[in-house]
């Protein structure tokens, strides 16, 4: 039986990010629509104990949905008492199809990075899941150094 990631074990590199995306999803079979999962991970690496599924996306990106979506990063900021720059917003488009990215997937990472990432310069990164893989499309702007210690 697999276990869900810890929240408080850091998120340190691209790599790590990938391995977080597979635990949290269980990649164990296709999906049976488009959806795109949201997670946070703070300036150390830890992740803000929140999965929010976003349902039933349209083949093309949804620009309204992604503009919500940037709304609820401030909202998440916020009740993490911090600003919207300190945190990482990471998303994962699971659908159905091949393993590797395909034009749709690239639409709605360049609609992410473009809408998301555009407000306000907020750090964003895309994977892409088929229910068995997942796959890194944006990577993270940057990752904090290891060892450093972040203020409160």
């Amino acid at each position: 039986m697999r276990t869900r990631p810890r929240p408080d074990v850091p998120v340190t590199s691209d790599a790590e990010l990938t391995a977080r995306w597979r635990d949290l999803l269980h990649l164990d079979g296709p999906p049976s629509q488009r959806r795109l999962f949201l997670i946070w991970l703070r300036r150390d690496g830890t992740m803000v104990e929140l999965l929010i599924p976003v349902e039933e996306l349209p083949l093309e990106p949804d620009r309204v949905a992604l503009g919500n979506v940037a709304g609820l990063h401030a909202v998440v900021a916020e009740a993490e008492n911090v600003d919207d720059a300190d945190l990482h917003l990471a998303t994962c488009l699971e659908r159905p199809g091949p393993p590797t990215p395909t034009p749709d997937d690239e639409a709605w990472c360049a609609a992410i990075e473009s809408i998301v990432g555009g407000r306000g310069g907020l750090d964003c990164s895309v994977h892409v899941g088929n229910g068995r893989t997942a796959v890194p499309l944006l990577p993270r702007g940057s990752w904090p150094a290891q060892g450093r210690a972040t203020g409160a």
